[in-house]
């Protein structure tokens, strides 16, 4: 239950819902998200939507949560979700919008936490595949709408919608996990990630070189520590970079990656001091 600072119930959790959605209502929340629009081979998407028309105390009163005033779209308006109030089709507000995706082939979190159930040992790659796509989802975007933040809504989101999916297993990854655990409050079990033994090597010899966290906040700050090492220093760091970087982006991809310097340094200024978190979550008749 979620309640205000004066102790009353937050009412207008009562008009939210959760249903199915459109590629429309991602996109009208897209931007907002911290990674890229692309989600991948996007398999289901559920909204949740706040329904302004459901029966309440007096228009525009406070319920706890602030002052509500029922919204409608003017003559002309753009298209459902592309504005700030996040209309819907009839006149809804869109609160949140979660994306299901069919899961990479292979992750080791995934193996850690099932036992080694997807390995590729003792099956060829086609049974293998063939067995991820039956039994696994991935959650590959979550987004709440700003004004709505706060109340939990991205747990609930979560916890109602895992069971909607279909598919004996559900997964995700977050690489804010530790800070935002709302996949944990929406019933999925937290596997907690170890660094690489690529990553660990790297680490190491960043920090040998002279290239502390500090210097890794940001690519443009990576490339200026780089350039300032003596030269037997700098090319150790950048010929452990790019190995680190096409070893990242070879287990994504399951090929073999050439990046170019702006990109590893991105990479690694994103990624390498990230400590991801992986879920999953088990229907109850699942191992």
């Amino acid at each position: 239950m979620t309640t205000s600072h004066l102790g009353r119930r937050c009412t207008l959790l009562a008009g939210i819902r959760v249903e199915r959605g459109t590629m429309a209502d991602w996109q009208a929340l897209a931007a907002l998200h911290y990674r890229s629009h692309h989600a991948g081979a996007i398999t289901d998407i559920f909204r949740m939507v706040y329904d302004p028309s459901r029966p309440r105390k007096r228009p525009g009163a406070l319920f706890g949560c602030g002052t509500f005033h029922r919204v409608t779209r003017p003559p002309g308006a753009s298209a459902p979700g592309s504005n700030d109030a996040g209309l819907g089709d009839g006149g809804f507000v869109l609160v949140g919008v979660i994306v299901v995706s069919r899961s990479a082939l292979s992750l080791g979190g995934r193996d850690r936490a099932t036992g080694g159930r997807y390995g590729t040992a003792g099956m060829g790659r086609i049974a293998t595949a063939n067995l991820v796509n039956r039994e696994l989802r991935v959650i590959s975007r979550v987004v709440i709408a700003p004004n709505w933040r706060g109340l939990g809504l991205a747990g609930r989101l979560v916890a109602e919608t895992l069971p909607l999916v279909g598919t004996p297993y559900v997964e995700a990854m977050a690489a804010m996990g530790r800070m935002h655990p709302f996949f944990e409050r929406g019933g999925m079990t937290a596997y907690p990630q170890p660094l690489s033994r690529y990553g660990e090597r790297l680490r190491a010899c960043l920090e040998a070189v002279g290239i502390g966290r500090c210097d890794r906040r940001s690519a443009e700050a990576l490339g200026r520590a780089l350039d300032v090492l003596a030269p037997g220093p700098q090319r150790l760091g950048g010929r452990e970079i790019c190995r680190w970087a096409r070893s990242y982006l070879g287990a994504k991809n399951h090929r073999t990656n050439r990046p170019g310097r702006r990109r590893m340094l991105e990479l690694v200024a994103r990624h390498l001091d990230s400590t991801p978190v992986y879920y999953l979550w088990r229907r109850e008749d699942m191992p």
